[in-house]
C-alpha cells in the first residue's frame, strides 16, 4: 500500500487506501502470519493503520483504538488526515 504522509491530494482516495491496509493486516493475521506495518518513523502512517485495524478488526472504538497505539510508540504522532480516517470509522 503506498500513503503519503499528508492529506489532501497527497492521498486520493485516502480512507480506501487505509481500510485496504488495515484489511490486509487483518487477513494476513488470519492466515497466522506475523505482520509488520512499517514507515519511516512509525508516527504516523504505522500507527493510523494500526489502529484503523483494531478498529475494523478487533472491535476497539476509534479513540481508544488510537491513544493505545500511540502509547505502544510513544514518538507516533499521526498526521491529522489519517487521524481522522481512523476516529471517523
Amino acid at each position: 500500500m503506498r500513503l503519503i504522509d499528508q492529506g489532501g491530494a497527497a492521498n486520493p482516495h485516502l480512507e480506501l487506501v487505509m481500510q485496504d491496509a488495515a484489511d490486509a493486516v487483518a487477513t494476513f493475521r488470519a492466515q497466522g502470519k506475523r505482520v509488520l506495518l512499517h514507515c519511516v518513523a512509525a508516527q504516523s502512517r504505522t500507527p493510523s493503520v494500526a489502529a484503523l485495524y483494531a478498529v475494523r478488526h478487533r472491535g476497539v472504538p476509534a479513540e481508544q483504538a488510537m491513544r493505545e497505539v500511540c502509547q505502544a510508540l510513544p514518538a507516533a504522532s499521526p498526521n491529522p488526515a489519517l487521524r481522522q480516517v481512523v476516529l471517523d470509522s
